[in-house]
């Protein structure tokens, strides 16, 4: 080869490099990841950290960061973010945050991956049905929670002389009086305040009665025989509640459950913790809610995913984000944002996490097993409310639980402030206001 074709050769071959390097430098410049969460208590930061050190070892061109913003900060925070055009790559969220998000046009979907996970791990129905619409999956499930009737397994022995929990609704409320020794212990610790985890606890009851906010085309059908039904017997169950109970929230609930001047009561089994590090103690267990003769198992599920924002996608850190999420739904990992971030109150969303080792042998989990044996199988029933169908059939559900309507009905019921039939009554009224029904 000549001189002059040797030299044009090079030439030829530095132009390539100059075209081929810098996408390869592309490839392999550090991607930044931030994303927000709600849970502020130290054990879950440091949970959510693991599992973030593990995922960077394994990808170290992929950087994630977490920010902590307050449930309570939650919605305005978030659509600030959004209409200022700078949201995090993506955040955990819950159903309603979720349609909120939705509802401001700001997230992608996220079917395919969805589909991915599905097929390889197999999500628990109640985990993905608040997150489908139209066709499309529009957040990642990655832990769930559920509420089982916890109880005090003594209690039922000294004043039931047995430890076996109700299994029907006479039985229940029989407990619920036969466990009352005021003022030290009261048969069940059940609320009627206006608040998030009063609409939780009565689902709970509903839901075993067959009583639903909508049907299937999401059209209002609270003013029901089944609803009234469930909230009369919570207002027989109420009786035997403490005095002021109508006030409480879930700190006061947590409080009296570990005090133990409560006997049972529907709720998160995540007191699980402060049984096991504050009183080393086994004396706590759940099971399934009772039902009436004409009713069904039933309880309600908060599943929290992930979604994606469409700034993300623009960044071009969408492939990232979809590793991260791979990273944290493999059963080995998934158990660090379950069983070590908060035993009880978080359990896996997939079949496959729910049997991982590595979940059940958590010292918590291990301690309370026939608990969370209980709660796993919770999951393959459980509800939430307005999402019964697989899919959204009244994007209003969003507003209807943030203006807690249903707790507003049993407060009215509770107080005495109504009957059952006019509170329910006025509830489906209430209701009408945000139905936004999408068939």
């Amino acid at each position: 080869m000549s001189v002059r074709k040797k030299s044009l050769a090079l030439v030829g071959v530095m132009v390539g490099l100059l075209v081929v390097v810098p996408g390869l430098c592309l490839a392999q410049e550090k991607v930044e990841l931030t994303f927000w969460h709600h849970e502020a208590p130290a054990h879950r930061v440091a949970a959510f950290q693991q599992a973030i050190d593990l995922f960077e070892k394994e990808y170290p061109d992929i950087k994630v960061n977490q920010e902590i913003v307050m449930w309570g900060d939650a919605w305005p925070k978030t659509l600030a973010a959004i209409e200022a055009g700078n949201p995090p790559d993506f955040q955990f969220a819950i159903p309603d945050l979720l349609l909120t998000v939705y509802r401001a046009n700001a997230i992608v979907p996220l079917t395919n991956l969805v589909k991915e996970m599905d097929e390889k791990y197999q999500f628990f129905p109640g985990a993905i049905a608040p997150y489908h619409h139209e066709n499309e999956s529009w957040g990642v499930p990655i832990w769930t929670m559920t509420f089982l009737l916890t109880y005090r397994p003594s209690y039922f022995e000294q004043y039931l002389g047995t430890t076996e929990p109700p299994k029907t609704w006479e039985e229940f409320l029989d407990y619920a009086e036969k466990l009352t020794h005021a003022p030290d212990l009261h048969g069940i610790g059940l609320a009627g305040a206006k608040n998030l985890m009063v609409d939780e606890q009565a689902y709970c009851i509903m839901t075993t009665a067959g009583a639903k906010f909508f049907d299937e085309k999401g059209k209002i059908i609270f003013d029901s025989p089944e609803t009234i039904k469930a909230l009369k017997f919570y207002k027989e169950l109420f009786q035997f509640a403490p005095p002021g109970a109508d006030a409480w929230s879930w700190g006061e609930m947590e409080l009296n459950i570990a005090a133990g001047t409560v006997a049972m009561a529907p709720y998160f089994p995540a007191v699980q913790k402060r049984f096991y590090e504050e009183f080393d103690t086994s004396d706590y267990a759940g099971a399934h809610m009772p039902y009436p003769p004409d009713g069904k198992p039933g309880t309600i599920c908060y599943p929290n995913e992930i979604h994606v924002y469409k700034q993300t996608v623009a960044k071009g850190h969408l492939p990232a984000v979809e590793e991260f999420v791979r990273f944290i739904l493999r059963p080995e990992v998934n158990y660090i944002l379950t069983a070590v971030q908060e035993p009880g109150g978080f359990y896996p969303a997939t079949e496959a996490a729910s049997r991982a080792p590595e979940f059940w042998n958590d010292p918590i989990i291990t301690r309370f097993r026939g608990m969370n044996e209980a709660a796993m199988e919770a999951l393959e029933y459980a509800t939430l409310y307005g999402f019964e169908y697989g899919r959204w059939v009244n994007l209003g559900i969003g507003d209807i639980t943030g203006a807690d309507i249903l707790a507003d009905v049993v407060h009215r019921i509770v107080t005495g402030q109504m009957s059952v039939e006019d509170a329910v009554k006025w509830g489906a009224k209430a209701m009408e206001k945000y139905s936004e029904p999408v068939g």
